[in-house]
């Protein structure tokens, strides 16, 4: 596969390269391979990089996960990112990628039915009962830069929760460290000498039994919204590891519903939405009669 990037303005090959914060390993491999051109011809880490310039980049390369022919429902796609809404019931990968079963397994049957050669690469994970937006990336240009915005809370992820009982704060911030549970290894609970993590939320809606939230993510630890609202006295509905009833959803509500952050290749804002899934929305209905 060839993937070209127009320069948008004058700069340095290994700039323009390290600007989307690909590692310096990496970038010298690229070089060291041939596998970098300019306007199709070959160059050095030196050569300077005129504005509407196309560089191109070659990856030798296959899909490294078993098809899986199972349905996609694509929100966004274009030559270097798959984003796509994450059904209930299904984890991102396996353990080892010549299992099935996974998300990475429906991707690579997508790419192979696009004759698309390329590595199956996801930008960040959702738990398997979380639905809603996953970001996928097809040149390691475009990885390098997601896994960066993630990590620097430059892309921000909403979601929408439905949680027990009514929140007492309509609004507010989680600013609670979290850390591993030593008495039980799936899980994680809010601790001293765990990692930062901060959640801000807004109640959307409310009846006596539950609460519709929007969350926003500042950091992206295990299970952080599961652990911050059972922490706070309000589980996630049918979360039962952290104490959600399943009386009205057989699954964690958990949704991500929306993305914002700017394309790594165009430099444009992407902002996406994701449709809440049946059996949240059904819920969701319960607060008509409320208002």
């Amino acid at each position: 596969m060839i993937f070209n990037y127009k320069i948008l303005k004058d700069t340095k090959v290994s700039e323009y390269l390290k600007s989307f914060y690909l590692s310096k390993s990496k970038i010298y491999k690229l070089f060291t391979e041939d596998s970098i051109l300019v306007n199709n011809e070959i160059i050095n880490k030196d050569c300077s990089l005129s504005k509407n310039d196309t560089l191109s980049i070659i990856l030798n390369e296959n899909i490294d996960y078993i098809p899986e022919d199972k349905k996609i429902d694509i929100l966004y796609e274009d030559d270097y990112l798959l984003i796509i809404n994450k059904p209930k019931g299904i984890i991102i990968h396996n353990d080892s990628k010549d299992k099935l079963g996974s998300l990475c397994n429906v991707v690579a049957n997508y790419y192979l039915k696009k004759n698309l050669d390329l590595n199956v690469r996801f930008a960040h994970r959702l738990d398997i009962d979380t639905t809603g937006i996953i970001i996928f990336c097809k040149d390691i240009l475009s990885l390098a830069y997601m896994n960066h915005i993630i990590e620097s809370h430059e892309l921000n992820r909403y979601y929408y929760a439905l949680v027990s009982n009514k929140i007492n704060n309509k609004s507010g911030v989680i600013n609670l460290p979290i850390g591993e549970d030593r008495h039980h290894k799936s899980r994680r609970r809010v601790s001293k000498t765990g990692q930062n993590a901060i959640t801000y939320y807004k109640v959307l809606v409310e009846n006596k039994d539950y609460s519709l939230v929007e969350v926003l993510l500042k950091t992206g630890r295990t299970h952080q919204i599961r652990v911050h609202f059972s922490h706070i006295g309000n589980p996630l509905l049918g979360d039962s590891l952290y104490g959600g009833s399943k009386k009205y959803i057989d699954r964690c509500a958990l949704h991500s519903q929306r993305v914002e952050f700017i394309h790594p290749v165009y430099k444009t804002k992407i902002s996406l939405k994701c449709e809440l899934p049946l059996d949240m929305k059904r819920l969701i209905g319960d607060f008509s009669e409320e208002k």
